[in-house]
């Protein structure tokens, strides 16, 4: 996940965001549980006082996470699922770029090697030393911007496999975390 526009770094951050809720969420639920196994077993005033009180703060913050916790999975749950369909046209996009940069790749890598071709003929049929000099010179430039073209295309193509790479772990992660909100959403509903 190494390449993210704005809006997948919003979304993956309200994902950290909400399992972090999550987290503390379920933390306190088990919290819960053995404040109240403790005064079950407990009989005296202090004790049932004590855990009651952390027993009735808990239950309030409880409330208080589970409502904010199932609004952020609803809204996660609409993001992820538009983020995917957006996701699978950026993926197209990335494919046809990817085509398209390897095509002038290979345009570059025929250019060079052509200047490379002229440059040794150029180099065997001069007569003239001065003559050799200027065509020599010419064909240097030629093969300098065409090595410099095939090094830009290169370094686009690397730049679109990454795209690519990215945006397919980019689905996976998504999809896992979209599982996972609907499974939490029905139980928070419960």
């Amino acid at each position: 996940m190494s390449i993210h526009n704005q809006r997948e770094r919003r979304l993956l951050t309200d994902l950290t965001e909400k399992n972090r809720l999550a987290g503390e969420f379920r933390r306190l639920s088990m919290h819960m549980q053995r404040w109240q196994q403790r005064m079950r077993k407990r009989h005296s005033k202090r004790w049932q006082a004590q855990y009651g009180g952390s027993i009735r703060r808990g239950e309030e913050r409880l409330v208080e996470l589970r409502a904010k916790l199932l609004t952020r999975a609803e809204d996660l749950s609409a993001r992820i699922q538009e983020e995917q369909k957006i996701s699978e046209t950026e993926v197209r996009q990335f494919a046809e770029q990817y085509k398209k940069e390897v095509e002038e790749l290979k345009g570059a890598q025929k250019v060079l090697a052509e200047a490379r071709e002229a440059l040794a003929e150029a180099a065997s049929e001069a007569a003239d030393a001065e003559e050799a000099a200027a065509v020599m010179a010419k064909l240097r430039r030629k093969h300098q911007k065409a090595a410099r073209d095939v090094r830009r295309e290169t370094k686009e193509v690397k730049t679109a496999k990454q795209e690519i790479s990215s945006e397919e772990q980019d689905k996976v992660i998504l999809t896992y975390e979209l599982r996972r909100i609907l499974a939490e959403i029905e139980s928070l509903r419960d």
